[in-house]
């Protein structure tokens, strides 16, 4: 991208956008027979930032804007190391992390990192729960120089057992409406049901909402309570026409 995302943030949070999400992953793995989801251009894949570093470039050149990841790929990380990252990004942004997880499709890239496939959501889970005790027992030193580690987590994945992974330990949800084979908020509602949840505790987005003000409202009326952009134009006056575009869609909506 010949327009760097932390420049992007800057003029988003100039727009008024409320957060920026970056994307992760660490490689592609040239033989993939293994793989049974196809993504276009895959190649694709192999040239995103990585994000933790971005991200603390775009906290660096704003001061509002929520700092997002969308989403980070905890079958390919060490929850150790990436508990103390999050620590150092959070401080350095002023809280303003959005710790968007996922345990990612490409099966040979995470096998490279030494998780098992078929068990990629039950290392999710054991991973975000190892990090929140590490960031609950360094709250509980109370440094007076620090600040609380207590970063929202959010899944960003389409399959049927999302919603009660959501409702079990996460605080938001990133659906793709064209992918989820359901209703998201009714089936998040029944999910937080059964686990005892509030549902008002957690933030429902929708990723790659639409443009247009007919469907935008359609999806408020669906229970969507945040919208992601894709933003994928490569030089900056596409970036910048496409932001405010999105800019005053949303004002309209207001």
């Amino acid at each position: 991208m010949s327009f760097p995302p932390h420049l992007i943030a800057k003029e988003a949070e100039n727009r008024g956008f409320h957060c920026i999400f970056l994307p992760e992953n660490s490689h592609v793995p040239i033989n993939r027979d293994k793989t049974i989801k196809k993504f276009d251009d895959i190649k694709r894949l192999s040239k995103f930032y990585d994000p933790f570093i971005t991200l603390a470039a775009c906290a660096a050149v704003t001061s509002k804007i929520k700092l997002g990841t969308s989403v980070c790929l905890l079958t390919q990380r060490d929850p150790e190391n990436t508990a103390r990252t999050v620590e150092s990004l959070q401080a350095i942004s002023n809280n303003r992390l959005i710790l968007g997880v996922a345990g990612g499709f490409v099966r040979e890239a995470m096998e490279n990192h030494g998780s098992n496939f078929s068990r990629r959501w039950e290392i999710v889970r054991q991973r975000v729960l190892k990090m929140r005790d590490i960031w609950q027992k360094k709250n509980e030193l109370n440094y007076p120089d620090k600040p609380k580690i207590d970063p929202l987590i959010w899944i960003g994945s389409n399959s049927n057992k999302v919603p009660e992974r959501v409702a079990e330990y996460a605080d938001g949800w990133l659906a793709r409406g064209d992918v989820y084979k359901g209703f998201p908020s009714l089936d998040l509602k029944q999910a937080c049901e059964k686990q005892g949840r509030n549902m008002n505790e957690i933030t429902l987005s929708l990723m790659d909402a639409p443009t247009s003000l007919t469907e935008s409202k359609k999806a408020i009326n669906d229970g969507y309570q945040n919208f992601v952009y894709f933003v994928s134009e490569d030089r900056k006056e596409q970036v910048l026409h496409k932001l405010d575009d999105i800019s005053k869609l949303i004002d309209r909506l207001r």
